[in-house]
């Protein structure tokens, strides 16, 4: 697909899977019961409670002074130009209807996280855009500015619609969370990203340099405690839009079992991801503690009615 068709149909299609929100039956938040402070709760989704492992308050810290660096307007013109690099290898899914469904469940997942703040203390509002990668590999993307995307290969593994609203909101908590932003930061590469804000924002080309280090970018993948963190909140977002909280458990576990890194399909995921086996195993201390009253809903049948047309 050609960069300039890219925004308009992202748009098209969120804008689709949010009117259709308002007549598909999503699942009950008020079974929820009080798990808005569950890690620690407070801004930007969690603080440095009971729940959180050790080094959370760092994640936060170089999250929120990533955020200082850059506004909304910046981080979505780093988003849209970090889209067309990652669709330049793989284009969207011509599945209206797909695309549509994972837009209205994407959607609702992210209205369950606190925005973070920018550097005059006001919320940040993401123009979410969720989209299907049309690959037969196994893996979830995210960009600055709201932009997930989720892979044919991926949903073709799930069993129902609690596992993809776990993995939309684990890939939801690295943007409200600021992990790609922090990981320019760390990576020395703020020259090349306000050169892509530049090239966006004034219509031009991204150069190879630019191209490059975006795919440098998730080629390495974010740094473990970013991922960790990321899974624990995504319990949380998932939990508060009323779906079982073990969704993404269960695609994690589904990861150990069916992939490995000389799986062709799976060989990015485990590159830049930590091994899902001990991901699992450090949510299964909430899921018996702070999740274990959550909501039971998978919706498991309308997931395979769609998954059938993938």
């Amino acid at each position: 697909m050609k960069k300039r068709a890219l925004y308009p149909f992202l748009a098209a299609v969120a804008l689709s899977g949010a009117l259709l929100s308002g007549c598909e039956t999503m699942p009950n938040v008020g079974q929820m019961g009080n798990l808005a402070s569950a890690l620690g709760g407070g801004g930007g989704g969690g603080g440095g409670g009971s729940g959180m492992a050790n080094g959370i308050q760092d994640v936060i810290g170089g999250a929120s002074a990533a955020f200082k660096d850059y506004s909304p307007q910046e981080q979505h013109a780093l988003g849209q130009e970090f889209s067309s690099v990652l669709l330049g290898a793989r284009p969207l899914l011509r599945n209206d209807m797909a695309q549509r469904y994972v837009n209205q469940i994407g959607w609702w997942v992210a209205l369950q996280a606190e925005p973070p703040k920018d550097k005059d203390g006001r919320a940040i509002q993401f123009a979410w855009r969720f989209g299907i990668i049309d690959s037969d590999a196994v893996n979830a993307y995210a960009t600055p500015g709201g932009y997930v995307f989720v892979t044919v290969g991926l949903l073709r593994q799930l069993k129902n619609e609690a596992e993809l609203a776990g993995v939309l909101a684990h890939e939801v908590a690295h943007v409200v969370r600021g992990h790609y932003l922090a990981a320019l930061k760390k990576g020395g590469w703020a020259q090349i990203a306000g050169g892509i804000i530049q090239t966006q924002t004034s219509n031009g080309a991204m150069t190879a340099a630019m191209v490059n280090a975006v795919r440098n970018l998730y080629a390495k993948g974010l740094d473990q405690s970013d991922e960790f963190d990321a899974d624990r909140q995504a319990l949380l977002y998932a939990a508060r839009a009323g779906y079982r909280a073990d969704g993404l458990p269960s695609v994690l576990k589904m990861y150990a079992a069916s992939g490995s890194g000389s799986d062709v399909n799976f060989q990015m995921l485990f590159s830049t991801h930590p091994n899902p086996a001990e991901r699992a195993s450090k949510l299964e201390p909430l899921l018996t503690s702070k999740f274990a009253s959550a909501a039971n809903v998978t919706n498991e049948a309308r997931y395979l009615a769609v998954r059938r047309k993938l």
